[in-house]
């Protein structure tokens, strides 16, 4: 069993009182108790459903992923993976938030009341998703994925300072199984998808409930996150 790895990413000392520098962990770990292969297909099967959510275009965005409106993607805001009722996502609820506690304990910091989006990302031959990032204001949080079906991609994880240098970026392997846990401030992007079978992972953001202000409740779809 791999065991979960924290990776702390520093900038290099100021040596002056207005550098922008940065000190951030990134957590990896693996879920071994979910049948994956049921879970892809639960995604895959609910992929049309996603699509033809009803919204206007005015409000439609890809998150700067580059994967357009027609994508799941697009309708990140206006459904929650972690509403449906199977096993599998029950368990992947479970381990989502496992992961988180586990991050906070690694870190030492003091568990809140949290809620959390949850959607899928799902590329076809040639797609990747484009450098972007979740949150850069100050109620920013967490963020992270799952990988449920995947080959010979990555997801690349670049400093948070513009523009991006992406020749620098971290690099991490997906895996079918891995999760990851990074700030929301984080800019991320992935390398471009070659294979037939369709690449699938599950991504989410982490607020404090505190921060979940009635306008942004109403526009998207949090739960709450406080109890497995």
């Amino acid at each position: 069993m791999k065991k979960p790895m924290v990776i702390n990413f520093k900038s290099e000392e100021s040596r002056t009182p207005f550098a922008q520098t940065w000190n951030y962990f990134i957590l990896e770990n693996y879920i071994n108790a979910l049948n994956f292969d049921t879970l892809g297909q639960t995604l895959l099967n609910k992929e049309p459903e996603i699509k033809n959510i009803q919204v206007e275009e005015k409000n439609l965005t890809d998150g700067g992923t580059g994967l357009g409106y027609d994508s799941t993607t697009s309708k990140y805001r206006y459904y929650n993976v972690l509403n449906w009722k199977t096993k599998e996502i029950e368990q992947l609820k479970e381990e989502i938030l496992k992961n988180y506690i586990l991050y906070l304990e690694l870190l030492n910091i003091p568990r809140k009341s949290t809620s959390i989006q949850c959607w899928m990302n799902i590329l076809r031959k040639g797609e990747e998703i484009k450098p972007h990032l979740h949150s850069r204001n100050s109620t920013g949080y967490l963020s992270g994925h799952v990988c449920v079906t995947t080959q010979n991609t990555s997801t690349c994880y670049a400093n948070p300072e513009f523009p991006y240098d992406l020749n620098e970026s971290f690099k991490s392997k997906n895996e079918m199984s891995k999760i990851t846990i990074f700030p929301s401030f984080v800019p991320h992007f992935t390398t471009k998808h070659l294979e037939n079978k369709e690449r699938i992972t599950i991504a989410f953001d982490i607020v404090l409930s505190d921060h979940l202000n009635s306008d942004r409740a109403k526009s998207y779809s949090y739960i709450s996150f406080d109890e497995i």
